[in-house]
């Protein structure tokens, strides 16, 4: 990703150092900063590298140090009593509990087996949200960048999505003002692209409408070149939102003529089939960041393979989208970089590789003990929210 633009590397100072690009990078800061797409900002503690179980025993500069990590059940965290910032964190102990299933994990919360929970599942939102029994925050109204996107990944590169026509047909086979109703509950947004209205890169785009005679027409005539019936196996992981989801688009699918599977794997298996290409189409929720640039790896032409790991997943190769991404990375004017993403917006409502369903909402809701994380502020009266590329992340929490 760094090194086709890098130039050199020198150390400037005690601490500090130059970089220099052959051309210009104007977002780079936002990948010192992290997040998906720019993991090149993670700088990993020689004392990590040197230990021979450094994975499971990470050492950083944040605000809390390591205490003990049990796979599958808690990952413990207790207060750096060197932080740099004085008088922080606000918590000498925080642990975090994966809990997979929507409806346990909210259990949890009103049982009081947890203190805060994530969430994005409509039916878990539309529990709590108003619910003055609870503190409840969400991302639908105050996104930082781009929020997450749900769509189907289409594979590109494999049949039957190799056919841009069936393509087409699969994305005018779902009624998504309905799947919305049915599969949201109303409280997910309709998405026809990656940004949503009043980001500077926003554009309306010509992404199919519903027309089900359409589609029905394209799988029958692609039925009769192939000589048979055009089937595809569609990925999902095994949560109830996704397997509710799951059974809608089946049965779209299904009504205008395609043959449909559905194969259910852990997440972890979702993402290696997508890099691995051993998919033709996976439910997916990707894309939410502060700067679009930051997606670049994942739409470049540069990073499709065809026989081997492909961070471009869709395996989706336009070459207008390669140049409008090098103009947003390089336009120094806040137009050509507007100009820039509204292409790729649109380039995508017609390339393809993903069949838009709605923009992910996601929820942070606490026992009212838990504070500063809505509306926060510290003890000093200083704010401390924070909320990056449509993922809310309470900066400082601290338990009266």
């Amino acid at each position: 990703m760094i090194n086709p633009t890098l130039q050199s590397i020198a150390q400037t100072g005690p601490l500090a150092a130059t970089i220099t690009f052959k051309q210009p990078w104007v977002p780079f800061p936002y990948y010192l900063a992290g997040g998906i797409g720019g993991q090149i900002a993670y700088v990993v503690a020689p004392s990590m590298l040197s230990n021979p179980n450094g994975t499971s025993h990470p050492v950083g500069t944040g605000p809390f140090v390591f205490k003990e990590w049990i796979p599958n059940d808690h990952f413990t965290a207790t207060a750096n009593p060197n932080y740099w910032r004085k008088g922080m964190p606000y918590l000498s102990q925080i642990t975090f509990k994966p809990i997979p299933d929507e409806s346990s994990r909210a259990e949890a919360l009103k049982s009081g087996t947890i203190d805060l929970m994530i969430t994005d599942t409509p039916q878990i939102i539309t529990q709590f949200r108003g619910n003055t029994s609870y503190s409840y925050i969400d991302d639908s109204t105050h996104v930082a960048g781009e929020p997450d996107m749900n769509c189907i990944q289409l594979n590109c590169l494999a049949k039957p999505f190799s056919d841009p026509s069936l393509r087409l047909a699969a994305a005018q086979a779902i009624n998504r003002a309905q799947y919305v109703r049915v599969i949201d509950e109303g409280v997910l947004p309709v998405s026809n692209g990656l940004f949503v209205p009043g980001s500077p890169y926003f554009s309306a785009t010509n992404y199919p409408k519903y027309n089900p005679a359409n589609a029905k027409k394209l799988v029958s005539t692609a039925a009769k070149k192939n000589g048979g019936p055009i089937s595809f196996t569609y990925g999902s992981v095994n949560a109830p939102a996704a397997l509710r989801a799951a059974q809608y688009l089946e049965q779209a699918w299904k009504a205008v003529g395609f043959q449909v599977s559905t194969n259910i794997v852990e997440q972890n298996q979702t993402i290696n089939n997508a890099l691995a290409g051993k998919y033709q189409a996976l439910g997916w929720r990707q894309f939410g960041a502060v700067d679009p640039d930051l997606n670049y790896i994942f739409w470049s032409t540069t990073t499709v393979s065809s026989g081997s790991l492909s961070i471009n997943m869709a395996r989706n190769a336009d070459p207008t989208i390669e140049s409008s991404l090098l103009a947003g990375r390089q336009g120094t004017e806040k137009s050509v970089r507007e100009s820039a993403y509204k292409t790729v917006n649109k380039r995508l409502g017609v390339d393809l590789p993903y069949l838009w369903t709605d923009r992910a909402v996601w929820a942070v809701i606490g026992n009212p003990k838990v504070q500063n994380f809505n509306n926060p502020t510290s003890p000093q009266g200083q704010s401390a929210f924070g909320m990056i590329g449509g993922s809310i992340w309470p900066t400082q929490i601290w338990i009266s």
